[in-house]
């Protein structure tokens, strides 16, 4: 399967890139971290995760 990055840095090796799916998962919790603020922590996650099935 063919692996995709989010961050790289130049002169690097790959095992210290951060991976795309790593990087969604990421997002999603901040998401639900910042909706929890106001009672939608739950949709920020699912919206998180949603883009990530939709990636993969």
């Amino acid at each position: 399967m063919k692996e995709f990055y989010a961050h790289s840095v130049a002169g690097k090796p790959k095992s210290e890139w951060q991976g795309l799916e790593v990087h969604l998962l990421n997002v999603a919790e901040l998401a639900k971290k910042f909706g929890d603020e106001f009672g939608s922590g739950e949709w920020g996650w699912l919206a998180g995760q949603t883009l990530q099935n939709r990636i993969w």
